[in-house]
């Protein structure tokens, strides 16, 4: 009787030791994710490229680049970011008037603007991180921004299957490179400079490291949508 009581006793406790779950601290969150944010690069794509319809985005590789990404370059080209010469003085006729992205993107799929060499400007080669070239087509790398966790608004240890993972809310700073700021702002789209974003970590038990498994992020004031986070989390077992 007294050993089937002390194992009723020593069972929870057992059980409670074996989920419980790895923690970090609110100095520990705020270098890991700082280290995994000022990292965060951008890839611009480069060299010669043709547009075409219904052809799924090009790489560093493919010249072949759809026409989402081609208006994206014409914005790009608008913020002063690249310039565009289309081949044989196709695009001599673009000067008469100040024609839309949707025209030119049409001409561009009819042939009118046939194939066309990117390149970045002299303002956005000085914050080139790296440079990725595949024959004359290629890729230029820069970084997003400098980014500062202000403070750590919630650090909630989790526990899924054999990983260990932390729930995080934070509040940071970030000052964008002006390479990324001009062609978002040639889009129309605007980010504060103070904003707070939800962050799922996990830890490495190979390099005994925490690191950041997916974050989602929003204007200080606006409300975050919970779409990266929910969608990794549940993929751990």
């Amino acid at each position: 009787m007294r050993i089937l009581f002390a194992l009723l006793l020593t069972l929870p406790l057992g059980g409670q030791a074996l989920a419980q779950s790895r923690t970090i601290t609110d100095d520990e969150v705020r270098r890991v994710i700082s280290a995994d944010w000022n990292a965060l690069t951008r890839k611009l794509l480069i060299g010669e490229r043709v547009v075409a319809s219904d052809t799924p985005p090009g790489d560093c590789k493919s010249e072949l680049i759809s026409t989402l990404q081609y208006d994206f370059m014409l914005n790009a080209e608008r913020a002063g970011v690249v310039t565009i010469n289309y081949w044989d003085n196709r695009g001599v006729f673009l000067k008469d008037k100040d024609y839309t992205n949707q025209e030119k993107i049409e001409f561009a799929v009819t042939g009118k603007l046939q194939k066309m060499t990117i390149l970045p400007t002299k303002e956005t080669q000085a914050e080139q991180v790296s440079l990725e070239i595949h024959g004359r087509t290629g890729c230029l790398e820069f970084r997003i921004g400098d980014y500062k966790i202000e403070t750590v608004t919630s650090n909630h240890a989790l526990r899924k299957g054999n990983s260990d993972l932390a729930e995080i809310s934070v509040n940071y700073r970030v000052d964008y490179r002006p390479v990324y700021r001009k062609v978002f702002a040639a889009v129309g789209i605007s980010f504060d400079s103070i904003r707070k974003a939800n962050v799922l970590l996990y830890f490495d038990p190979a390099r005994g490291v925490w690191r950041v498994a997916a974050y989602d992020a929003a204007n200080i004031g606006d409300e975050i949508k919970p779409l990266n986070v929910p969608r990794v989390r549940d993929g751990f077992r």
